[in-house]
């Protein structure tokens, strides 16, 4: 049975470690894009030092994670993306369904994760004399042309980010609405609805206990403190 007509089961897809990097990481940045001027710059500081425990955390978990969450399981390159969004307009479900990311949607987890890592990384070194009045915590160890290039890259690099944050909502918009898939709710709840004759598959997703990717966040985050906090006191 294909399409809207065929009976669906409920079925487990993302792990808690993986939905909260999600909406940590979309708080983190909101926050960040809020608090980008001088009266709370230090909460702005903050949301980057996030940022950077959030994409060390998902590179890790890109390795060590629940078998969907891997970087093996989605990263399928351009071209196959492409074939993938050739087939999205008329592809069944149980064509497309897959147990992680698909592919057009893996290609933009690797993307908006290298944006947001040189933002964030980028950040490190910025300096601003002009209305923020603010040091990065390693503006000090560099050249001022080094960080100048660091500053432009923060400042222009936000924009791309603006676009890839875009283009995801409307993905997720759109499938919701031409494809009947709720990717935010799957996100939010962890579970979603498949054809029942698929969602064998799905059982084959071997999901890491929750608290090793909680430890593994609380240790990436006592990385970044205690780099930032050597960096300050140099």
């Amino acid at each position: 049975m294909h399409g809207d007509n065929a009976q669906k089961t409920k079925i487990r897809q993302w792990d808690f470690p993986v939905r909260l990097f999600h909406w940590a990481l979309v708080t983190a940045i909101v926050t960040a894009w809020w608090t980008n001027q001088e009266a709370i710059i230090n909460i702005h500081e903050l949301a980057g030092y996030t940022v950077l425990t959030l994409v060390l955390f998902r590179i890790i978990w890109g390795f060590v994670g629940s078998s969907n969450a891997r970087f093996t399981s989605f990263v399928k390159g351009p071209f196959t993306a492409l074939s993938y969004l050739r087939k999205l307009p008329k592809g069944s479900e149980e064509e497309l369904a897959y147990e992680g990311h698909n592919p057009a949607g893996g290609l933009m987890v690797i993307v908006l994760l290298l944006l947001v890592a040189v933002q964030a990384f980028t950040g490190l070194f910025t300096s601003e004399d002009t209305f923020l009045f603010f040091d990065g915590p390693l503006v000090k160890y560099v050249p001022s042309g080094f960080a100048n290039t660091m500053n432009y890259i923060h400042h222009v690099n936000i924009n791309l980010i603006y676009i890839a944050v875009a283009l995801h909502v409307v993905a997720a918009i759109g499938y919701l609405f031409l494809k009947n898939e709720n990717l935010i709710g799957a996100m939010i709840t962890g579970s979603r609805k498949v054809p029942t004759s698929i969602a064998a598959r799905f059982a084959s997703i071997n999901f890491k206990p929750a608290w090793l990717g909680l430890l593994i966040m609380v240790m990436c985050g006592a990385i970044v403190a205690g780099v930032i906090t050597l960096a300050r006191a140099g």
